[in-house]
């Protein structure tokens, strides 16, 4: 009995450190840009409307942004690119068009 208190116990210490690493994860994220995610999307459903499918927070030309990827009402999937400082959007354009090869993508 008092092994299964012990191991219930461990498991649940775990589990609420891992959610702690997560805030901290987000509000970290949150203060190095000085936008939340929340933000950010809110941002990219006003330019396009639509089902948010992925966020990722990169670098590029030595900038921070996020690239929001949405399926739009119609069924496009977009791209909106973010200034992660600003929350300004620099970019609208359809899933693969264009060429990014002259970006510098590094993992912020």
């Amino acid at each position: 009995m008092n092994k299964n208190i012990i191991a219930g116990s461990a498991l649940t210490g775990m589990v609420l450190a891992g959610g702690i690493v997560g805030m901290v994860s987000a509000q970290s994220a949150a203060q190095a840009t000085g936008l939340t995610e929340e933000q950010i999307i809110e941002i990219a459903l006003i330019e396009v409307p639509g089902e948010v499918t992925e966020v990722e927070l990169e670098r590029k030309r030595g900038k921070q942004i996020y690239e929001v990827e949405i399926t739009s009402e119609d069924g496009t999937e977009m791209e909106v690119v973010i200034a992660a400082d600003t929350g300004k959007v620099l970019k609208t354009k359809a899933e693969g068009e264009g060429c990014d090869k002259d970006d510098e993508t590094e993992d912020a």
